[in-house]
């Protein structure tokens, strides 16, 4: 289980970066806050699946911190966002991602 939370880990660390891209550089103004947001929990995500490499618990940890908190600070965001859309599929994406990272913790190797 450990093997398949470390490669979510390191999908969602993918897919935030790209997404926090895309939330700059998509609309007609550009998102910093997108860009700085997603870069950063997606860098720290590719941290945590390194981590999760050498020393499973800190890593596990650090990787469901992350996503957890993106899928709860996120959800706020729904009722201000223009397009909703992606807020939800961002929420999602975490929560998916935490779900899987807390079962590996959970179950151990």
């Amino acid at each position: 289980m450990t093997e398949a939370a470390r490669y979510a880990v390191l999908a969602y660390g993918v897919l935030m970066i790209l997404g926090g891209i895309l939330g700059y550089v998509l609309p007609k103004t550009p998102s910093k806050v997108s860009l700085i947001a997603g870069g950063a929990s997606g860098i720290l995500s590719l941290v945590a699946f390194f981590i999760i490499g050498r020393s499973r618990v800190p890593g596990l940890a650090i990787a469901l911190v992350i996503s957890a908190g993106v899928a709860v600070m996120m959800v706020p965001r729904i009722k201000k966002a223009k397009k909703p859309q992606s807020t939800i599929g961002i929420i999602g994406l975490s929560a998916v991602t935490a779900l899987i990272v807390a079962l590996a913790l959970a179950l151990g190797e």
